[in-house]
């Protein structure tokens, strides 16, 4: 084989050999011309239009400079006033807020010797009682309601809360005015009577069975035969109970 088969190329392989060659040049060529533009001297243009501009600017900053120095002295000279200045006197201050209070006024309480009715008075009139508030007036007006009203003083005790103290303490401004209203024990429907403080299921239940056995219930004693009630149960019951 001689050096010259080395050479021979076919005609494929010698269109890409020349588009090879041609890149390479092309490839010189753009090197040449970027180390060109690097080494060219930046040529700057000023403005003479925004170098005027600027001037203008710069004088317009320095004049205004003195205007702001003034004001920030006058603001520093009123703020150093006001502080300086002598505050309002607390006699002033006093009189003042005492112009502007207006007291709350207080609850009224009964004196030695006035009383209140026991079973017509509402909450308002029960708070002037001295030692009865409004949870106090609220829970007894509750109760007498439930009750029917109050068949004496002493059933106070029986409201939450009212000790043998609070009791001795309200006792004297209250008077019992037998103003409440009575049970009709063969009248009443089971529900009627259930609703009464002062009876239970059970005992309900026994006053129905008796009525229909032997019709209208005629005395206490009758009930007070019953196992249901005992005696201290009668004594409670007795001046509701209406036949």
């Amino acid at each position: 084989m001689r050096w010259k088969d080395f050479l021979y190329f076919q005609k494929g392989e010698k269109i890409a050999v020349i588009l090879l060659l041609i890149l390479i040049v092309l490839f010189l060529l753009f090197n040449v011309v970027l180390s060109f533009r690097n080494n060219s001297p930046i040529v700057i243009t000023q403005n003479d239009e925004l170098i005027r501009e600027f001037e203008e600017f710069r004088e317009s900053l320095q004049e205004t400079q003195p205007a702001i120095t003034e004001d920030r002295t006058q603001s520093r000279s009123q703020s150093q006033s006001r502080a300086y200045a002598p505050s309002p006197s607390p006699e002033r201050t006093t009189e003042s807020r005492s112009s502007a209070y207006t007291p709350f006024p207080r609850q009224e309480k009964l004196t030695e010797g006035e009383t209140i009715p026991l079973n017509s008075t509402d909450t308002a009139e029960w708070k002037k009682v001295p030692g009865i508030g409004s949870a106090f007036a609220d829970r007894i007006t509750k109760y007498r309601n439930l009750l029917g009203g109050f068949a004496s003083v002493e059933q106070l005790r029986e409201v939450y809360g009212v000790d043998n103290e609070l009791f001795s303490r309200i006792s004297p401004f209250i008077e019992a005015d037998g103003n409440f209203r009575k049970i009709q024990i063969n009248k009443l429907e089971f529900k009627e009577l259930l609703s009464h403080p002062y009876l239970n299921y059970k005992q309900v239940q026994a006053i129905s069975n008796l009525r229909r056995r032997k019709g209208d219930i005629t005395s206490i004693n009758e009930l007070a035969m019953l196992d249901e009630f005992t005696s201290e149960d009668i004594e409670k019951l007795m001046p509701y109970i209406e036949f």
